[in-house]
């Protein structure tokens, strides 16, 4: 069997999918499998071998004028392809299966620009988790071909080969925490208040072995952030490197980020700080960590220009501290 798989971003959503994939790739051995994502995110499929990168340009696929024949080049690459599988939802995503004249072309239920339209096998839409949505698509697949079980979720990075990130923890007799005070540019409006940060990270520093997350973005916190604190910062890492020095930790503490998503698909309990974001749409698979919120009324909301944030504010390092020491609980608010 020859199967097209189609996320084409983002990093978080990437690894959201790979639960999916795996499943599909156990049920189907012998299978070729080819992953079509955009250039940047194409690093993301080096842990799987199995996977054919299939790079879509993102350049070109972004510019109007060579966007078209970025599709159909794209499209000449997987045509042969018996089905499809669209964990995207776009047109753009959909177009691509349809240029190649793919028989079969599935869909996850959630689609947008009447992407819908042009897959043969579009499931319903439910609101659910984007794990559950992409393991929804894996499970009605595999259902199709006889085969069940395909709706589980796994930590699919929790034992592949990584990169050795070097020494990175201390003390062998505390649990250790990373603790991922950053987001991207664009998701500026994820991140909890530093101030919280702090005052979380004073609470905690007796009782855990704690390193702070500081990614490219948060540069200018490298430079005062560990010394006002206390508590290393992990040092600059390629992007294995610190999946690697993440795995080694007992907890990991983020807003709702790619890293967050990281720890999920490394198997390490992870606990997301959400103010803005669904806590269903973007929430955690069960028995991989737990969302805490505050639940006030205007939230979620996908308002990037929110300048009063009580969302986040609102959720006290108080809270934080004490879902930490319970330990690892069960996805919920």
């Amino acid at each position: 069997m020859d199967l097209v798989l189609l996320r084409l971003s983002a990093l978080g959503d990437i690894l959201r999918v790979m639960p999916a994939w795996a499943n599909l790739h156990a049920a189907f051995p012998g299978t070729r499998f080819r992953a079509v994502v955009e250039d940047r995110h194409a690093f993301l499929l080096e842990p799987l071998p199995w996977l054919e990168p299939v790079i879509v340009k993102r350049r070109r696929l972004s510019n109007p004028f060579s966007a078209l024949g970025e599709l159909r080049r794209v499209a000449g690459l997987i045509r042969g392809g018996e089905a499809s599988l669209d964990f995207h939802g776009i047109l753009k995503a959909a177009l691509i299966p349809k240029l190649a004249s793919i028989p079969e072309r599935w869909g996850d239920g959630v689609t947008k620009e009447f992407a819908g339209s042009l897959q043969t096998h579009p499931l319903a839409f439910h609101h659910q988790t984007r794990y559950d949505q992409a393991l929804g698509l894996a499970e009605a697949f595999g259902r199709s071909r006889g085969v069940q079980g395909l709706g589980r979720f796994q930590a699919v990075l929790k034992g592949v080969d990584l990169p050795d990130p070097g020494a990175i923890w201390h003390e062998e007799a505390k649990p250790r925490i990373v603790l991922v005070p950053g987001a991207s540019r664009r998701g500026a409006i994820k991140r909890w208040p530093l101030r919280h940060w702090m005052t979380l990270a004073a609470g905690l520093r007796g009782r855990f072995d704690l390193r702070w997350s500081l990614g490219p973005e948060e540069e200018d916190l490298r430079t005062w952030l560990p010394e006002a604190t206390g508590i290393e910062a992990l040092p600059r890492l390629g992007f294995w490197q610190l999946a690697s020095a993440l795995r080694q930790a007992d907890r990991v503490v983020a807003p709702d980020t790619g890293l967050l998503h990281l720890a999920v698909v490394l198997g390490v309990p992870a606990l997301g700080l959400y103010g803005s974001s669904d806590p269903v749409v973007a929430g955690l698979p069960a028995g991989a960590g737990r969302v805490l919120r505050t639940g006030i009324a205007c939230a979620p909301c996908r308002e990037r220009a929110c300048q009063r944030r009580q969302c986040l504010e609102e959720l006290l390092p108080t809270k934080v501290s004490a879902a930490l020491l319970e330990g690892p609980a069960a996805s919920g608010g």
